[in-house]
């Protein structure tokens, strides 16, 4: 999804990150990195949820979501990746031109759990 998601909306300008998991419900993505003496670390990383089990339409989403926090710490003006007015006007974008469906924030209580996720006991409006 991100080679497909980085040619189809980011021109192949994002380098490949590492990927890994995340063990919640509460956050369904996050992209992380280090920051050492003003640069920016080739540890970067896209984590995604294992406690649900996304549909292709929704993965992508979180996927372009998180991307976003990545292209704009490598080509933006602001590097803290929050949800400020550069990641929502490049979210908004990329929703009128590609019909997608980028938020800063999704209720996930309609998304199943995947199999091996605990069961869960409490609802909310969970972060990307």
């Amino acid at each position: 999804m991100f080679w497909e998601c980085n040619r189809k909306y980011f021109d192949h300008k994002l380098p490949t990150p590492k990927y890994g998991l995340l063990h919640s419900f509460r956050i369904l993505a996050r992209f992380e990195y280090d920051r050492r003496k003003g640069k920016v670390d080739k540890r970067k990383r896209l984590l995604f949820s294992d406690y649900f089990d996304f549909d292709e339409e929704t993965f992508r989403n979180i996927m372009v979501h998180e991307m976003i926090h990545y292209y704009l710490l490598l080509y933006g003006t602001n590097d803290k990746c929050d949800h400020g007015a550069d990641f929502k006007a490049m979210a908004q974008e990329m929703n009128q031109k590609y019909g997608l469906n980028i938020t800063t924030s999704f209720d996930a209580s309609g998304i199943p759990n995947s199999p091996n996720a605990p069961k869960r006991t409490w609802w909310r409006c969970f972060h990307l």
